[in-house]
C-alpha cells in the first residue's frame, strides 16, 4: 500500500541517523571493533569540524602565553647596562673633541686640524644614540608579563577543552586495540568522556577573557616593535658608523687607517659596548619573538575559530557515543554511580544521617 511504501522509505533515513553504537549492537561485531569504528566515525567528525585547526590554534596560543609569563628581565637589563657604558663614551669623546683631539700618538697633534668636522658628526650620531636610549627606556615587560598571567587564566579552560575532544578519537582507537590485543570487552571511563563533551558556559566565558586580552594589544605591541627595531638597528650598524664618524675627512681621508690602528679611547670602548649590545640583543631575542607571535596570533585573533569547532565536534559526537557504554566495561564503576545518581536525582547532594538537600 501506499502508506507502507512511505514507511519503507523513511526506514533508511531513521537508520542513518542512529548511533553507530547502536548500529553496531545490532550486528555480529565484537565490541572492540564497534568501539574502533565509533573512533574512525569521530575522526571523520574531527576533520569536518576543523578540530585539527583549533588546536593548532591553541597551540601557539599558549606558546604566546608561556613566552609572555616567563619573560627574564635580565637581557633588558644588560642592554640598559650597555646604553649607559654607550653614553659615558660619546660624553667622553665629545668632550676630547673640543679640549685635547681624537686620535692618540703620533696623530694627536695632526687631529687638531681635523677635530671641528669629526665633532659634527659625532654630535648629530649623539642626538640619533638619545632617541635609541629612549626607545630602550620606553620598553616595559611588565604589561607583557601581565598579559601573560590574564591569557593563562582564560586558557586553563580552553587548553583542556579543546585538547580532550581532539583527541577523543585517538583515546577510543587506543580502547579498541588494547582489548583486541587483551581479547576482552573494552574498558573506558565513559562518564569522563562524556563530560569531555558538555562545553558549556564555562569556556565561552573563557573565551571571552581571552577576547579582552585583545583589548589594548595593537598598540602596545606596536609602540613596543618600533622601540626594539631603533634599537636593534643601531647597534647592528653601529660598528661601520663608530668607523665612519671617527673617518679623517678629505683630503687626507687616505690616513684613516692609520688613526684607527692607534684609536682615541672612547672608539675602543664604544666598539667593546657595540659587542656587548649585540650578545644582549641576542639574549632579548625571546622578546622579539613573542612581540611577532602577539602580533599574528592574538591580535586579530577570531575565537569563534575555537568556539565552532568545539561545538560542532562536540554535536556530532555526543550522537556517536549514546550507546558507549553497551560496548565497553565501565572503568570507573563507583563514579558512575555517582554520576547516575546526580542525574536521576537532580543534583541531590546526600549527607550522612541526613535527608537528601538540593544542591
Amino acid at each position: 500500500t501506499a502508506a507502507a511504501a512511505a514507511a519503507s522509505s523513511v526506514q533508511p533515513a531513521v537508520s542513518s541517523l542512529q548511533p553507530a553504537a547502536s548500529r553496531a549492537m545490532g550486528s555480529d561485531k565484537e565490541p572492540h571493533v564497534a568501539v574502533r569504528e565509533i573512533a574512525t566515525q569521530l575522526q571523520e567528525d574531527r576533520n569536518k569540524s576543523n578540530l585539527k585547526n583549533a588546536d593548532q590554534l591553541v597551540d601557539k596560543i599558549e606558546e604566546m602565553k608561556n613566552k609572555a609569563s616567563n619573560l627574564s628581565p635580565k637581557p633588558l637589563e644588560k642592554m640598559k647596562e650597555v646604553v649607559y657604558s654607550w653614553r659615558d663614551s660619546m660624553e667622553y669623546a665629545l668632550k676630547d673633541s673640543n679640549a685635547f683631539g681624537l686620535a692618540t700618538g703620533d696623530m694627536a697633534m695632526c687631529s687638531w686640524w681635523y677635530n671641528p668636522k669629526v665633532d659634527l658628526k659625532l654630535k648629530a650620531f649623539f642626538e640619533e644614540f638619545k632617541e635609541v636610549e629612549n626607545a630602550l627606556a620606553a620598553i616595559k615587560l611588565q604589561p607583557f608579563q601581565e598579559l601573560g598571567g590574564k591569557m593563562a587564566q582564560a586558557m586553563d579552560t580552553i587548553t583542556p577543552t579543546v585538547k580532550d575532544l581532539h583527541g577523543l578519537p585517538d583515546k577510543l582507537r587506543d580502547i579498541a586495540d588494547e582489548a583486541n590485543k587483551k581479547k576482552t570487552r573494552p574498558v573506558a571511563d565513559t562518564e569522563s568522556i562524556k563530560m569531555s563533551l558538555k562545553t558549556d558556559a564555562s569556556i565561552n566565558q573563557s573565551l571571552r577573557d581571552l577576547e579582552r586580552c585583545q583589548t589594548r594589544l595593537p598598540e602596545l605591541v606596536d609602540r613596543t616593535k618600533s622601540n626594539y627595531t631603533k634599537l636593534s638597528e643601531f647597534f647592528s650598524e653601529a660598528e661601520g658608523r663608530i668607523r665612519d664618524v671617527f673617518t679623517v675627512p678629505t683630503p687626507c681621508c687616505w690616513m684613516s687607517g692609520y688613526v684607527m690602528d692607534q684609536p682615541h679611547v672612547a672608539v675602543i670602548e664604544l666598539q667593546r659596548h657595540t659587542a656587548k649590545a649585540i650578545s644582549s640583543l641576542g639574549e632579548f631575542q625571546e622578546f622579539a619573538d613573542l612581540l611577532d607571535g602577539l602580533q599574528q596570533t592574538l591580535i586579530d585573533l577570531d575565537v569563534a575559530k575555537i568556539s565552532d569547532p568545539v561545538k560542532q565536534f562536540s554535536s556530532l559526537a555526543s550522537r556517536r557515543l549514546e550507546c558507549l557504554d553497551t560496548l565497553v566495561d565501565e572503568a570507573n564503576p563507583a563514579r558512575s554511580q555517582v554520576f547516575a545518581s546526580t542525574d536521576v536525582k537532580s543534583r541531590f547532594l546526600l549527607l550522612p544521617g541526613k535527608k537528601p538537600l538540593l544542591s
